[in-house]
């Protein structure tokens, strides 16, 4: 069934017209057979490529449906590359003049691939490049871009042109044909790339049901999408960020991609796959990361132990992992006997192993120390990689904290101390039971508190802080009050004014003074000098003293 189109496809002769006299940004070029494209263009380390394939011929005839690109002036997010396309791969140069272009190749093949038939019934103009390679590494990737014309009107609709890339081999297991699998993901899911999976979260003249059906999270792909409606130098009207295309793959086995696209449905709006030039790489992976106790990259001697990890991109066979420390000033002494090699166990991605720096007197500062892990794989591709962590000195905790003399005036007192020192965050903690702070004691009692400082390495040091409240009574034995300024009166040190009681009595126990809310300023006047019994109550304690009170007029 073919659909009615805002706009039909232009001839090819005025296109190429526009095309040369139009600034095009996005450079394409049809020049290349698509074996020189994959061998010179799309290839990059790590890879050995072989039967390159085009429509099921051998590659060595130009075809206007595969070429190369130049995306430095474009908003395409690739530099170069190798571009696959349903229509004449010019299609694809900018500016963005047509909202629905269709550019027919010259001998168009109509023929389903077997893959793409999982996605639609019917296919037109097909174009799929397929070749065999070797990997030197456990690991495939690449970066590509998917655009059409089909974008934004048939978002959501039957009218969902298609293409995959289909990787089959040792260790691949797949749905697809010779056990492939699909490597055009959407980041995160299963679900393929497409327009119907990767749009602007909005329906064209289809149903979001249709979209939902093929991704529901659909809606969310949205960041992947590049509205291009009016570029300047990509005509599509849409298409996706650079996504990443990887795989895990045995290295040194034979393993063969298809690189497909088609029309769905009808032969209008085209639709292409670009792929970066020189990203279809094998180098394989090794990466070291670190976890240290703080999470800030550096290491205190005698401080925990930061955690190494080392990870490979697949879970194969055992990998022996070589590893060096080195580092200006790093000696074997500086660390707690770290291993010279690690494994990581068959049907395992990676393996996390502990580190300590050893606390010496040594004044060091901070030394960086940087572990190189290398791997040589079974093809003898040597992989390396590196972390690097700060080792730190350990500077002692120091309490400082004054004792507190009071003049028994308060009823409670706040306790303060600082700490110099120690490693991260400190907490305090009080008394026996090690209260967290801020911690009061009382003020009118003596007392003698211990402080707590613990650290993040951790260590802990501790401290006694003295509370002298001035609550002690002191009731003098002797006074004077002969008018010299010194010793006239009768002060009774520590005595709370409100609520005490003194009384005074003569040796015949006759009372010869008596006040409540006791001020200090009784002299005994009228009063022959001898010796005198005394009483005095405690206004907040109500504890009765006694004792003696010897009065010299003369002073003698």
């Amino acid at each position: 069934m073919k659909r009615p189109l805002p706009q039909l496809a232009i001839s090819i002769a005025t296109l190429l017209i526009l095309a040369g006299s139009t600034q095009a940004q996005l450079a394409v070029q049809n020049v290349l057979t698509p074996n020189d494209l994959v061998n010179n263009i799309l290839v990059g380390q790590g890879v050995t490529v072989s039967n390159v394939m085009f429509n099921g011929q051998p590659a060595n005839t130009v075809n206007d449906q595969v070429g190369s690109f130049i995306g430095t002036n474009s908003n395409i997010g690739l530099t170069s590359g190798l571009l696959l396309a349903t229509g004449k791969v010019v299609l694809v140069e900018g500016p963005n003049n047509y909202p629905s272009l269709t550019v027919p190749p010259a001998n168009p093949w109509n023929t389903p691939d077997p893959d793409l038939s999982y996605f639609v019934n019917s296919q037109r103009c097909v174009a799929v490049l397929e070749f065999d390679f070797i990997p030197t590494g456990d690991s495939l990737s690449f970066r590509f871009v998917f655009g059409s014309e089909e974008y934004p009107e048939y978002v959501c609709s039957q009218y969902n042109d298609v293409f995959g890339f289909f990787l089959s081999g040792p260790g691949i297991n797949g749905p697809y044909t010779n056990g492939a699998v699909n490597l055009a993901l959407v980041p995160g899911s299963t679900a393929p790339v497409a327009i119907n999976t990767i749009n602007p979260g909005v329906p064209g003249f289809g149903n979001a049901s249709t979209c939902a059906s093929s991704d529901p999270n659909w809606q969310a792909n949205s960041i992947y999408y590049v509205d291009n409606s009016g570029g300047a130098t990509v005509e599509l009207d849409g298409f996706t960020v650079p996504l990443h295309a990887k795989a895990a793959v045995q290295c040194g086995q034979t393993y063969h991609i298809k690189i497909a696209i088609a029309h769905a449905g009808d032969a209008s709006l085209d639709s292409a796959v670009l792929i970066e030039g020189g990203s279809f790489s094998s180098t394989g992976s090794l990466t070291a990361t670190v976890s240290t106790p703080l999470d800030d990259g550096t290491l205190t001697e005698g401080c925990g132990e930061a955690l190494v990890t080392i990870t490979r991109p697949s879970s194969g066979d055992q990998a022996n992992i070589q590893l060096i420390y080195t580092g200006p000033s790093i000696t074997p002494e500086d660390l707690n006997t770290p291993p010279s090699q690690i494994s990581i166990p068959t049907g395992e991605d990676h393996v996390t192993f502990p580190i300590g720096a050893v606390r010496d007197a040594n004044a060091e500062g901070s030394e960086l120390l940087t572990i190189i892990a290398s791997w040589t794989s079974d093809c003898g591709y040597t992989i390396v990689d590196s972390v690097s962590i700060v080792l730190l000195d350990y500077t002692p905790m120091e309490i400082f904290a004054e004792d507190l003399w009071l003049r028994c005036d308060r009823d409670s007192v706040l306790l303060e101390a600082t700490v110099d020192g120690g490693l991260g965050q400190i907490n305090l903690a009080w008394g026996a039971t090690e209260v967290p702070g801020p911690y009061y004691a009382s003020g009118m009692e003596d007392g003698s508190y211990t402080v707590t400082a613990t650290d993040q390495c951790p260590e802990t040091v501790r401290m006694q802080i003295l509370v002298h409240a001035g609550c002690d009574i002191v009731i003098p034995n002797v006074i004077s009050p002969n008018g010299d300024g010194h010793n006239d009166t009768w002060v009774i040190n520590g005595l709370a004014k409100s609520g005490s009681s003194v009384k005074v009595f003569n040796r015949w126990g006759n009372m010869v003074y008596e006040t409540a809310n006791y001020g200090n300023n009784w002299k005994g006047i009228g009063l022959s000098d001898g010796t005198y019994f005394y009483e005095v109550i405690d206004g907040r304690t109500g504890k009765r003293l006694t004792g003696h009170l010897t009065i010299l007029a003369n002073g003698r």
